[in-house]
């Protein structure tokens, strides 16, 4: 990872010579937001869509971004090119900034940001066509009244020890529940399913991150008059499903084969054509 570079606070630097500093509030107290967006071929997915959702998540947290839109997709734009890459993972990363080693964010006024970029391996065919197993995760999601899931914050252990839990029971995916018991999302992803050719997912009541590609699938469904239900379920619902996928930047569309000793059918009619639909708008 030696020849990487990153740009951080506008400048571009290998990234051996970044630096944040000791008293970032990002490093001391996950005091941070953070976008993950893709790039096909040199243009960016839905960029403005993110850079919105950034922009929203710094209100919530009770800052504002340091720079434009405008100037923060030209910072994008240069670390692609100092990378010279096309099809990549690109990450956004703002914290509060430097402040005191207290409590108190109020000593914090210039927020640092990162932006990077890796080349992208996406799951390989295979994955797509069987799909991922995935289980009910027992990591409780954040209840809206301490940390909302509706900022998209580095503050990820939460969702770190679902992924954790996953990979322990031979799963990709761990489903999180609310306080309340009511699905919600996965560690990483939005879920949805289909029961009886109606697409069902989370309502954002249920305190899940809005999701850029959720939003997409949304809008995809609407489109192919693809039925939509968006509500509260309980896991019971998702274990019935004919169909199950996630969603997100990295990912797109990704079937589950398996939720728990629940094995989905192997045809999925709705899940491929949302699939097939997806992939022609990223390349239009």
């Amino acid at each position: 990872m030696s020849g990487i570079k990153v740009c951080l606070d506008g400048r571009i630097l290998p990234l051996v010579r970044a630096r944040v500093p000791v008293f970032d509030r990002g490093l001391l107290f996950g005091d941070g937001i953070y976008e993950t967006l893709r790039s096909y071929g040199g243009r960016r997915f839905r960029e403005a869509d993110h850079f919105h959702r950034l922009a929203a998540s710094a209100r919530r947290l009770g800052f504002r971004l340091p720079v434009s839109a405008a100037m923060l997709a030209r910072e994008v734009t240069r670390t692609l090119a100092a990378n010279r890459l096309r099809d990549a993972r690109i990450r956004i990363v703002v914290t509060r900034g430097v402040g005191r080693p207290d409590l108190s964010a109020v000593t914090a006024t210039r927020p640092t940001r990162l932006v990077y970029a890796l080349p992208y391996a996406p799951p390989s065919a295979v994955t797509y066509r069987d799909g991922v197993r995935a289980i009910i995760s027992t990591v409780v999601r954040n209840d809206r009244r301490s940390v909302d899931p509706a900022i998209k914050t580095t503050s990820l252990l939460n969702s770190l020890f679902a992924a954790r839990g996953a990979a322990r029971a031979g799963a990709r995916e761990a489903i999180m529940l609310n306080p309340q018991g009511f699905v919600t999302e996965a560690a990483s992803a939005n879920v949805f399913w289909v029961k009886d050719g109606v697409l069902c997912t989370p309502s954002l009541d249920c305190g899940i991150l809005e999701g850029v590609t959720r939003g997409v699938v949304l809008g995809l469904a609407r489109r192919l008059g693809i039925p939509v239900r968006e509500s509260r379920f309980r896991p019971a619902a998702l274990e019935r499903a004919d169909e199950a996928f996630v969603t997100a930047s990295t990912i797109e569309i990704l079937p589950l084969a398996s939720l728990g000793h629940r094995r989905y059918p192997a045809a999925r009619p709705v899940t491929a054509t949302l699939a097939l639909a997806y992939r022609a708008l990223v390349g239009a």
